[in-house]
């Protein structure tokens, strides 16, 4: 153990680890906030109801509302913590936030991770194309296990 121990007082690291944490709470929350306001302002309008008419029927084969689009497509292309802010602005079943969950934990921030995947060599396309189908794949099956 000769270097591997910290040499810092224990109040000393609770106190960094909380002034990261409170950094990444606020990065966090610089997305969530914004997104989670305007998806709840939407839903006073017309404007995301006729959204979510529109995608029910292909939302409904995973046994997602309509409005799972919106969070869907801002998962799969900004982050997994903006897509959370549009499942929380709505009211779904624990069904769908359990599917949702699972098809965006599986298959999330495309643009990013393609960006990553070409810096590793990996074939980036078909990896994402790889999760896309695994992620809807497991979600459709959960979603049938669950309704």
């Amino acid at each position: 153990m000769n270097g591997a121990v910290n040499s810092l007082p224990t109040w000393a690291v609770l106190a960094k680890g909380a002034k990261k944490g409170l950094h990444t709470f606020w990065i966090l929350m610089r997305v969530m906030i914004p997104i989670y306001t305007i998806v709840a302002l939407l839903g006073h309008t017309p404007i995301l109801p006729a959204i979510a008419r529109f995608f029910q029927p292909a939302m409904g084969l995973w046994h997602l509302p309509g409005d799972a689009a919106l969070a869907m497509v801002i998962g799969h292309v900004v982050n997994l913590y903006a897509a959370l802010a549009v499942i929380a602005a709505g009211h779904w079943n624990p069904t769908a936030v359990t599917v949702a969950g699972l098809i965006l934990g599986v298959s999330h921030s495309h643009l990013m991770e393609a960006a990553i995947f070409r810096q590793m060599r990996a074939p980036a396309l078909v990896l994402v194309a790889l999760r896309l189908v695994l992620g809807w794949t497991l979600g459709w099956l959960v979603g049938l296990m669950l309704t």
